[in-house]
């Protein structure tokens, strides 16, 4: 049977971290959610690199300084898991996401003042039920995501076969009594090797993969900025058409649905008029980062005239699409632009249509313009939608 060291495992993660945290900060953008994600990304690769450490330490203090490694690396696969949200346009609040981390490491470390038996216990319960969060989040991000690329769903495969790894030894720690190696990984001798190894390559994995992901947005939105409106940095009509058609395109290939939302600032020229254009433009580029902050990445945003804007969305029902819709109208309501003058407060209507494999995009907006029409007939600030 082929033997692994797991310390020496611990070591070549610690390492494969440090390259992983390399490869994070080799990744340049300007684009504020791709910016907080690779700084996630770098932050758990840092903690997963203290790992390295093992090498260095005195054979007597190694059972020690694991338990305090093991607490770093909890912390790392939180950090991982939340970077993996961001990248799917998932956003947790930044509270919430260092507050978790915080708690896991904390309990780990709470956990290495508890006896051998009950240490490593901990340790697999903690560690599993982590995996299996991650495990079942981020397959639910995959599943309601019509993008599907490979690197995303390689992440998933991972972070699988990294439940079911840790379900097994929960299951050999309760079960199975010492002795208890000094690496603490008390899990049964065949799945030691596997468990070495997956240790070892996991950082490296996940660093690669998420480089490629995050590779590929880049290179979308490079193209997207040569299509894009100067004033909002929404995609122009022509940016619109060219992306939305290639949306369709892939759709029919999927099981998902794109909605299309039409949307106009009600009042809009009483803004320009009262206060001028300057401040017109202010208020269209705060609309925009609105509506921008509240979509997922695979949805495409123009601006389709003066201050009418486009959103193609891909979704999954028609409740979905009304979800976002209604989303958008609050949004935009409940966050007044501020500018030099004071707050200005903006509504937005809103009108859905669904693309049909017989329509075109044209047709599709042009269902959308109408269903708009009916929503400022009805007294504005609304969101109505096209039936069939």
């Amino acid at each position: 049977m082929l033997v692994v060291d797991i310390l020496t495992c611990y070591a070549v993660a610690g390492i494969g971290s440090v390259v992983g945290l390399g490869l994070m900060s080799f990744i340049q953008t300007d684009q504020p959610r791709l910016l907080q994600t690779l700084n996630i990304y770098r932050w758990a690769f840092a903690a997963l690199s203290v790992m390295s450490i093992i090498l260095f330490a005195p054979p007597p203090q190694v059972p020690a300084l694991t338990k305090a490694l093991i607490g770093f690396a909890g912390m790392g696969v939180c950090l991982i898991a939340w970077a993996f949200r961001q990248l799917n346009g998932r956003r947790t609040h930044p509270y919430l996401g260092a507050g978790l981390t915080l708690v896991v490491g904390a309990l780990l470390w709470a956990a290495a003042l508890l006896p051998e038996a009950e240490y490593v216990r901990a340790v697999a319960v903690i560690f599993a039920v982590l995996s299996v969060a991650m495990a079942v989040d981020q397959g639910w991000l995959i599943m309601s995501s019509v993008r599907g690329h490979i690197s995303e769903l390689s992440l998933m495969g991972v972070a699988l076969a990294f439940a079911l790894h840790w379900l097994v030894v929960a299951y050999h720690a309760f079960t199975v009594p010492g002795p208890y190696p000094p690496d603490w990984l008390h899990g049964p001798v065949w799945l030691r090797p596997v468990s070495g190894i997956g240790v070892a390559l996991l950082p490296l994995a996940v660093a690669a993969l998420a480089f490629s992901t995050i590779n590929a947005r880049l290179s979308q939105q490079l193209r997207a900025r040569a299509l894009s409106d100067d004033l909002t940095g929404a995609l122009s009509r022509r940016g619109l058409r060219e992306l939305g058609e290639r949306m369709l395109a892939i759709q029919q290939h999927q099981s998902s649905q794109i909605a299309v939302l039409m949307m106009d600032l009600d009042h809009f020229k009483a803004v320009n008029d009262r206060y001028g254009h300057l401040i017109g433009d202010d208020v269209l580029r705060h609309v925009t980062q609105v509506i921008r902050d509240r979509l997922r990445d695979d949805a495409l945003l123009a601006r389709y005239g003066g201050e009418e804007f486009t959103v193609l969305l891909p979704v999954k029902s028609a409740q979905e699409a009304y979800g976002v819709a209604e989303r958008l109208r609050k949004a935009v309501e409940t966050h007044p632009c501020e500018t030099k003058v004071g707050p200005i407060r903006i509504t937005i209507s809103i009108g859905v249509s669904f693309h049909q494999a017989s329509t075109s995009l044209e047709e599709d907006l042009a269902k959308a313009d109408g269903r708009l029409y009916v929503a400022k007939n009805n007294g504005r600030n609304r969101v109505e939608f096209a039936e069939g």
